[in-house]
């Protein structure tokens, strides 16, 4: 006997090919049988006529490292699908937690009423299969993490022991659990390392069979020597590469796209195994405190709050602004504050939602000042909406068979400690959003691809053999939509919005949508 059937769906298996109709039989975890209504009886069957049946999404790049521990229903990504999130991107993960980097972790843990009780990286792990998950997990360990967990969080190079002691970090966590490396050269203090000081980290992990991920150095006026760097360490260091939400980042960037198209497809004939992520939207999220010059963002939150408060400080700021005024937009992406909305400020919670130039205009001061102020007070804890992409480029980028999709977001909830913050709407409506607006209303991809580019073109890419695609023996991951209603309805007004015409959500076996409502199951596990 099978434990589910579901009868009657149009299967769009993962890998491209035409959708079909056909019956879907599980037993425990795996798929058991497809094709006509199997002879034996199910335990229970699923009426799935009108729906379509693919296998569970894969969100390429998360950062749900914390939220999960505070809410293991992962209530925004499994209402739009998704059964496995990726972990520890743009070089920051939960561990190795010493010095610097165990700082950090507890002050967003804090957040959260959470507490950091563990120190390495399998410690974080048993906590996160302790808590159970609605998801499955693939975990990376930080660059960045194990950067100021060695060095601190100041703007040095390694010695000879320093860069040994990083690679023992990476080596610990790779045989502990972690699937790869994530760097973010764009954020201190991964920012100050050269490229050596990461295709050493990059061949750890590549002994062990692990992927490289990177938040590259530059997503704007840098982009494409930061992609050529991307590629040289995946070379040198012999292992796959995924260059995270891949953009063109800032007015005076979007006309790259073309010449960034082809930099990737060069790269991808030249040998190197390399694969993007993209959100679906033309609005990036990152702390506020990242428009600052990096001699100014060294030293953590705490640090750059302390060097604000300087005056002098302040005035070669303001100095540097009308010097460099297009080194401040190629990091920030846009012209001016009306381009920068505030999404999380705990400190400040009435200020989410406003634009950097609202806060600028209620103080009666510059934009800067406005800034510089808001960061002292909250010991830089601002998150940040930064309007700085071209809708169209983000079509071009879609397009390309080797992007897949990520949302760069939490798993969050309208409810509780998860809700309280503005967010970006891409944490609940990234996958309903290419499913409903980029294949159904705009005709960008078709259904097949549009879901090929969320299951197994990433599974493949991080060596997930059994996940990823409708076939038999593979993991019974699997999600029933509706592609006539499917949908995201979260906005940057209303972010807290699930996304509509999903259905069921199988993970591992197990409903944990059922019929559009959370089961409260927490089938997950770490992969």
């Amino acid at each position: 006997m099978y434990d589910l059937l579901i009868q009657g769906a149009r299967i769009v298996d993962g890998l491209g090919g035409p959708p079909y109709r056909a019956d879907i039989a599980t037993s425990k975890d795996r798929i058991a049988a497809i094709g006509p209504p199997p002879q034996a009886q199910a335990a229970r069957v699923i009426d799935a006529t009108g729906l379509c049946a693919a296998p569970g999404f894969i969100d390429a790049h998360t950062h749900s490292d914390l939220p999960l521990l505070a809410d293991p229903l992962a209530q925004s990504k499994v209402r739009q699908g998704v059964t496995t999130e990726v972990i520890g991107n743009c070089g920051s993960s939960c561990a190795p937690l010493t010095g610097d980097a165990l700082a950090g972790v507890r002050r967003n843990a804090e957040l959260l009423e959470l507490d950091v009780g563990w120190r390495s990286f399998g410690a974080y792990l048993e906590r996160l299969s302790a808590t159970g998950t609605a998801v499955n997990v693939v975990p990376q360990v930080g660059h960045n993490t194990v950067r100021a967990a060695v060095m601190g969080a100041g703007d040095e190079q390694p010695d000879t022991d320093q860069l040994s002691a990083m690679e023992r970090c990476v080596e610990q966590a790779m045989d502990e659990g972690a699937r790869g490396l994530s760097t973010g050269l764009y954020y201190p203090p991964g920012a100050y390392a050269r490229t050596p000081e990461v295709v050493a980290l990059a061949r750890v992990a590549a002994r062990r069979g692990g992927f490289y991920t990177s938040h590259i150095r530059s997503e704007s006026d840098g982009l494409l020597d930061a992609v050529q760097e991307a590629a040289e360490i995946g070379r040198q260091a012999q292992l796959p590469v995924e260059i995270a939400h891949v953009k063109a980042s800032g007015y005076r960037n979007w006309d790259k796209a073309d010449a960034l198209v082809d930099l990737l497809e060069q790269t991808r004939t030249q040998g190197v195994q390399l694969i993007c992520d993209q959100y679906p939207y033309h609005a990036s999220s990152t702390w506020l405190a990242s428009m600052l010059p990096y001699w100014a963002q060294s030293g953590g939150g705490a640090g750059i709050a302390a060097r604000l408060r300087d005056p002098a400080c302040r005035r070669q700021l303001h100095q540097d602004l009308e010097a460099n005024r297009a080194a401040w937009e190629n990091r920030s992406g846009v012209r001016d504050g009306t381009g920068i909305m505030i999404s999380s400020c705990p400190a400040r919670p009435e200020l989410q939602g406003q634009t950097v130039a609202a806060l600028a205009a209620s103080a009666g001061g510059s934009e800067l000042d406005a800034v510089l102020d808001l960061l002292i007070e909250t010991q830089c804890q601002v998150s940040c909406v930064w309007f700085s992409q071209s809708e169209e480029v983000v079509k071009r980028l879609m397009r390309l068979p080797f992007v897949a999709i990520g949302s760069d977001a939490g798993a969050l909830s309208p409810h509780g400690l998860l809700g309280r913050r503005q967010s970006h709407p891409r944490s609940y409506g990234t996958f309903a959003r290419v499913l409903g607006r980029y294949c159904r209303q705009d005709g960008v991809l078709s259904l097949a691809d549009a879901v090929r580019k969320m299951t197994s073109l990433p599974a493949t890419h991080m060596g997930l053999r059994d996940r990823g695609a409708i076939r038999v023996g593979a993991m019974a991951d699997l999600v029933l939509f509706d592609a006539d209603r499917v949908l995201d309805q979260a906005t940057f007004d209303a972010p807290h919005q699930y996304a509509t015409g999903i259905s069921w959500v199988l993970c591992n076996g197990q409903p944990v949508i059922q019929a559009g409502e959370h089961t409260g199951a927490l089938p997950g596990r770490v992969l």
